[in-house]
């Protein structure tokens, strides 16, 4: 049971970690304004193309995903700052955030792209392609530019006078000349670095026309940079070496929890474990499989008309049961591993591993305490989180693109998908850096210490590919979750880490619903995610049974039952028990082939004096 002064310690760090969230982070998640769902983006969209273009979309499939611009989020970020990048976005109209709706045919070109703002509805991009041969009437370059300013005024309130035309182009086809125009707003310059000819972004609204048709058209897009650009990605190539590091680190402690689990296969931990790991690791399966069904809308997006949609289906299908399966066949060597190296490192530390309540229970008072201590740490984590990002804010010119929460938008279900990257990353990470690294850690290099900042760095660098620069920072930032999740884990077991890395994770891929403004069914069902580890905990607590631990014992199966009957008939006939070592007798009928669970109850029997199974 966790005592009152360690419930108290807890919950004022918990609290001191909400204020420090509440101060520092809440103000940057707060403008993310997804008013406009899926169902209403594609009825605008519709709408658009039909009654406003007349255009008839009898026999188009069509496909919804959602878009953020993190170029741009990250540029702004760069070279203004959080506070001034909100400024910016308001006094300047732009959007962060919106729906793409696609229009296609199965092997046909032509296809419509329509843009819709996810906090207004209104749309401010739209894109028709058509075949190179198509025709359209000839027009001369001053009258097309004409006929799109007229088009912009009436689309956008489009004033020439604010802006400078920044570029046109013409392109000849066959049968027709398409005409492209952009302008500039004035005295919108950009820099991200005082340094010379580094370059300066720019608002472009613009379109291309042909005959009397807008092909396409655009509303305040930043025009970034190149030198930028590059410097972005030099940037994500630093994460990217990193993220190689973590690889290997990580293929060398998968061979190593292989080779744990060859040499101890018939270790009684294994033999126990072994039910619930494979278990698990079905469990796992079954959520990738989630996620792709979940997520099948941006498939559908992806698809390239040039190839039948039977072929491009077969191939994507093919390829994600082939990724899952070796994802989650990862984790099963490193349980078992796992478990296996626990019980012999540190015996004395039970909840540690799923063992101890494999041979108690999961539903008892003491599984429920666990679970509300899982929360009272998610909390100081994310507290560790916010005062480490504004630290490296401050001084060490740290920034982070925010855009990525609302990916699971384009999902058919977000909250599924925020429950799966949370139950499938804490399982599979909390088992593999938690319960396997440490305990192999420990056994090597006989220090505790060493071997939890080991995992914690290896755990830790493996996070270096996300949107936070330098990319170097996110390794050391989730390096210190992750020596504060192992402080947990030795002293309360495995799972309070598994319920707060679960918060954790599902917090941040629900943060858009949560705080932003979205529709009152992405708020309430990611609330109930959040929720859902307490309403378990809730059933062991009023079921609370008792916390019982049984001998570990081998079970045995029909097979194995039928060889040890055999056994002991040949061992009562030969007296093998009589004068001699049973650990040799053992070590003997074992190097014949003979099943050790098989061998160990025989022998337990012959000395008990126990009949027939």
């Amino acid at each position: 049971m966790i005592s009152k002064k360690t419930w108290l310690r807890f919950s004022t760090f918990a609290f001191i970690s909400f204020i420090a969230w509440f101060c520092l982070t809440y103000p940057q998640l707060s403008f993310i304004d997804l008013s406009i769902d899926k169902k209403t983006a594609i009825n605008i969209a519709k709408a658009y193309l039909i009654e406003e273009r007349g255009d008839d979309i009898t026999g188009y499939s069509y496909a919804t995903i959602f878009v953020s611009t993190p170029t741009t989020d990250q540029y702004l970020q760069k070279s203004l700052g959080y506070k001034e990048e909100l400024n910016f976005l308001r006094r300047h109209d732009h959007e962060l955030f919106f729906w793409r709706v696609r229009f296609y045919r199965e092997n046909e070109k032509d296809e419509f792209n329509v843009r819709i703002s996810a906090a207004t509805g209104e749309i401010i991009g739209f894109v028709h392609k058509i075949k190179a041969n198509a025709a359209r009437p000839g027009q001369d370059e001053e009258t097309a530019k004409q006929k799109v300013i007229q088009f912009l005024k009436t689309k956008f309130n489009f004033n020439p006078d604010n802006y400078v035309l920044k570029g046109n182009l013409s392109t000849e086809y066959d049968n027709r000349t398409n005409y492209h125009f952009s302008w500039a707003k004035k005295n919108v310059f950009v820099k991200w670095t005082d340094e010379k000819d580094s370059g300066s972004a720019k608002l472009i609204t613009g379109a291309t026309i042909s005959g009397d048709e807008i092909l396409s058209f655009y509303k305040q897009k930043l025009d970034i940079p190149n030198q930028f650009s590059r410097f972005l990605e030099r940037q994500k190539n630093v994460g990217r070496n990193l993220a190689v590091f973590f690889r290997i680190s990580f293929y060398l402690l998968l061979t190593a929890s292989i080779f744990y689990v060859i040499i101890r296969r018939n270790d009684i931990v294994t033999h126990t474990i072994k039910k619930f790991c494979l278990g698990l690791t079905g469990f796992l399966f079954i959520l990738h499989l989630l996620s792709y069904i979940n997520n099948f809308e941006s498939i559908l997006y992806q698809y390239r008309t040039t190839s039948s949609f039977a072929s491009y289906l077969w191939r994507n299908i093919s390829g994600f049961f082939l990724d899952a399966f070796i994802v989650t066949i990862g984790i099963l060597m490193p349980s078992l591993a796992g478990e296996s190296l626990r019980y012999e490192v540190f015996p004395q530390k039970k909840k540690s591993s799923f063992l101890h309540y494999l041979t108690t229970t999961f539903f008892s008072r003491d599984v429920f305490q666990m679970i509300v201590l899982g929360y009272l740490v998610a909390m100081i984590m994310i507290g560790i989180q916010s005062s480490a990002f504004a630290f490296g804010q401050n001084y060490l010119g740290v920034w982070v693109e925010y855009s990525w929460m609302a990916m699971f938008s384009t999902c058919y279900i977000p909250f599924l998908s925020a429950f799966i990257i949370g139950a499938s990353a804490s399982l599979s990470e909390e088992i593999a850096f938690r319960l396997f690294s440490i305990n192999l850690g420990k056994k090597f290099l006989k220090n505790t210490f060493l071997a939890v900042l080991i995992a914690s760095i290896v755990w830790g660098y493996g996070h270096s590919t996300y949107a936070v620069f330098p990319m170097w920072f996110r390794g050391l930032e989730v390096t210190c979750l992750g020596l504060f999740l192992s402080f947990v884990y030795l002293r309360y077991g495995i799972i309070p880490v598994i319920i707060a890395h679960f918060l954790f994770d599902v917090f941040w891929s629900s943060a858009a619903y949560l705080l932003g403004t979205s529709p009152a069914y992405h708020f309430y069902s990611s609330l109930a995610v959040l929720l859902l580890p307490l309403a378990i905990g809730g059933i062991a607590y009023f079921m609370n049974r008792p916390v019982k631990e049984r001998t570990l014992g081998w079970q045995l199966n029909k097979h194995q039952k039928y060889n040890l009957n055999i056994l002991k008939e040949f061992l009562r006939n030969h007296h093998c028990l009589a004068n001699a070592d049973p650990d040799e007798i053992k070590k003997e009928i074992i190097s014949h082939g003979w099943d050790l669970a098989v061998v160990e109850m025989a022998i337990k029997d012959i000395t008990e004096g126990k009949g027939r199974v």
